[in-house]
């Protein structure tokens, strides 16, 4: 009887053990198949473009929404005063556009190294046009850094600022044309201030003209 006993016992044991195995490895069957599931569902939406709204508008995230790639320098804000434009000429501007557009200078003064900035710096004169630039340009690389540091300006120069002031307007016209942006403290009845002397525009006046207008900067 005994024997009889062991024998249904150990049976069990069998059939509880294989119901365990069973239920075991399914579990773990179903675990794997989870998992590869969820791989193969990443993998087919990692080339899905999240899409945002901004301002009532819809930008896919990785592509067209700006900001998410590096993009070129902002343009000047509406409104903002242009006190590097002159003509055809502009401040930094680099001396072979320079020449192209001037062609090339009457003369040019003997360079001298500033302390200010460590660059070189040398006058070119235009007699014909009443043009002087300061060009300046690293020692060690000339030809690939020369540029206009400074413009002066005196008749017959045709050249216009952006707001369409230039030699021989009146001091009212560049006061009422730059009103806002002038140094009432670097401004008298013989020359206003646009900006500041550490950069900006310069006009001084001889009987109410403008004679000499000035852009950069006339102190460091």
């Amino acid at each position: 009887m005994a024997a009889e006993y062991e024998h249904v016992f150990f049976q069990a044991i069998r059939v509880v053990t294989g119901l365990y195995d069973h239920f075991l490895n399914k579990y773990i069957m179903r675990t794997i198949f989870l998992i590869v599931g969820v791989a193969v569902l990443a993998s087919c939406n990692s080339g899905t473009k999240t899409e945002v709204k901004v301002d009532g508008k819809q930008y896919e995230w990785d592509t067209t929404y700006p900001g998410t790639k590096d993009t070129a320098s902002a343009p000047t804000p509406a409104g903002k005063t242009d006190i590097e434009t002159f003509g055809d000429i502009k401040l930094g501007q680099a001396s072979a556009e320079t020449i192209k557009v001037l062609g090339e200078p009457d003369s040019k003064a003997e360079a001298i190294e500033w302390a200010a900035d460590g660059l070189m710096h040398q006058d070119w004169t235009w007699k014909a046009k009443g043009l002087v630039l300061n060009m300046s340009y690293d020692k060690t690389k000339q030809e690939s850094t020369t540029a206009i540091y400074t413009i002066t300006a005196q008749a017959p120069c045709a050249f216009k600022t952006k707001a369409g002031l230039g030699i021989g307007n009146t001091y009212s016209e560049v006061e009422a044309a730059y009103k806002k942006d002038i140094d009432p403290e670097a401004t008298d009845k013989t020359q206003i201030t646009v900006g500041s002397v550490y950069g900006g525009i310069i006009f001084s006046f001889t009987n109410d003209k403008a004679s000499t207008i000035f852009l950069g900067a006339q102190a460091e």
